[in-house]
């Protein structure tokens, strides 16, 4: 039985450090912060790191209300968000999984003020035969039943919309469009998380990604033991060391 979002699972992030180093958590499609981000901020905020991780536009409710949400709303959201977190900081990273990992690449294209970037099974290619059949099949159908979130892990239960509105899967997929084709305007420091049993996105994309941005720095970081939504499952401490320890190197100067 589909377990709906609640007030906790939906919430949006903010935890104040005292360090000089902040970080933007942007999570996926029909995900929410309180899900999905919580693992990650609450070890990052623990080694002094300010965070914050908004609820995107349209989600943590139902799928009626993402089915409205567009991709210049999530942008505006990212933007917006980054500013947020940026004020009283030197050093600012942006994290994102899945469609969040797409946001943040836009903000490295159009953020200098960005410090690095880290992306976890974040698509530019999906192979999936039936997306290309989304921008004719929306008009007609509203939804699509979907399965749910994908995570190794069996013993967590996690809030879904049990539903992908296919409105908000075809902005989803103008927003890939919109952030491959700029993929270039990248130069920060880039970590890169792939999980090489992700049901949703394919894990050649990290290669994709670190092809195509000019950043002097990337490393890729395979994870073996967790699916899509890798930041809540078995690796999750896996990718908050390796995180903050990217972090710490880009600050420091040493990549």
């Amino acid at each position: 039985m589909r377990i709906p979002f609640d007030a906790r699972s939906a919430a949006a992030i903010r935890l104040q450090g005292e360090s000089d180093t902040a970080c933007l958590l942007l999570h996926g499609l029909t995900g929410a912060p309180g899900r999905d981000m919580w693992f990650l901020a609450e070890f990052l905020h623990a080694q002094g790191i300010s965070v914050y991780a908004p609820l995107l536009t349209g989600h943590g409710a139902t799928w009626e209300e993402l089915r409205h949400a567009t991709a210049p709303d999530w942008q505006k959201d990212a933007v917006r968000s980054l500013e947020e977190v940026s004020t009283g900081t030197h050093h600012v990273f942006v994290l994102g999984l899945s469609m969040g990992g797409v946001l943040a690449l836009y903000l490295a294209e159009h953020a200098p003020a960005v410090d690095g970037v880290i992306t976890i099974n974040t698509p530019m290619v999906i192979d999936d035969w039936r997306l290309r059949l989304v921008p004719l099949v929306r008009h007609v159908r509203a939804r699509q039943p979907k399965a749910p979130p994908d995570v190794a892990d069996t013993t967590i239960e996690l809030p879904d919309l049990g539903y992908n509105p296919l409105d908000a899967v075809y902005q989803f997929l103008m927003l890939i469009r919109t952030v491959r084709h700029d993929l270039g305007l990248v130069t920060q420091p880039l970590l890169s998380f792939r999980s090489t049993q992700d049901h949703v996105v394919p894990p050649r994309n990290a290669e994709v990604i670190a092809r195509s941005v000019n950043s002097r720095y990337k490393s890729i970081v395979t994870l073996d033991r967790s699916y899509h939504v890798a930041t809540i499952d078995f690796d999750r401490q896996k990718i908050a060391a390796l995180t903050y320890q990217f972090m710490m190197m880009v600050r420091d100067k040493q990549i």
